[in-house]
């Protein structure tokens, strides 16, 4: 029980601000300078929002369902990392399928809004996340996992999935 309420404190920390606070906050502040419309669903753009939503959602949630089931003790937050290297459901594609799964959801709601600011968001939120891993995450997981981490590096891309599954036997 004690899991799950952690998981749920980590998906309403991190997913909420990035999908909701952030964007709440950059409407109210740039609302005056950028136009924000609903896409009518007579137009390309909003199937193109709705195909990143459903990518979104299905990263997200095998993502999150995969760390909760194969990562010990821990959760996605960094305050407290998994126990265990996680090299099964989406994690055999690509390191980081949560984040490009929060990063459609955000490209979701730049479409449905037609809002360059959130695309600008997502961009900043990209990049920033590759700089995180590159500085922080990726050497942390080498100190924890070592030559496991270093070879599964090699043999899986950090943001954008290979189509055939990473097999570590």
């Amino acid at each position: 029980m004690m899991k799950r309420k952690e998981y749920f404190k980590v998906v309403l920390i991190l997913p909420g601000n990035v999908l909701v606070t952030i964007p709440l906050l950059l409407f109210l502040f740039t609302r005056n300078s950028y136009s924000y419309n609903l896409v009518s669903p007579h137009n390309l753009l909003f199937y193109i929002a709705m195909f990143f939503l459903a990518l979104g959602l299905f990263l997200a949630i095998w993502s999150v369902r995969t760390f909760y089931n194969k990562g010990g003790d821990g959760t996605p937050g960094p305050w407290r990392p998994v126990s265990n290297l996680i090299i099964s459901g989406p994690y055999r594609y690509v390191r980081n399928p949560m984040i490009l799964g929060v990063v459609d959801l955000i490209l979701f709601e730049s479409a449905l809004f037609t809002s360059i600011i959130l695309l600008l968001w997502a961009i900043v939120f990209f990049a920033g996340n590759i700089i995180y891993f590159k500085i922080i995450e990726e050497k942390e997981l080498i100190k924890r996992f070592g030559a496991d981490y270093e070879n599964y590096k090699k043999n899986v891309p950090m943001l954008f999935p290979k189509f055939t599954p990473y097999n570590n036997k």
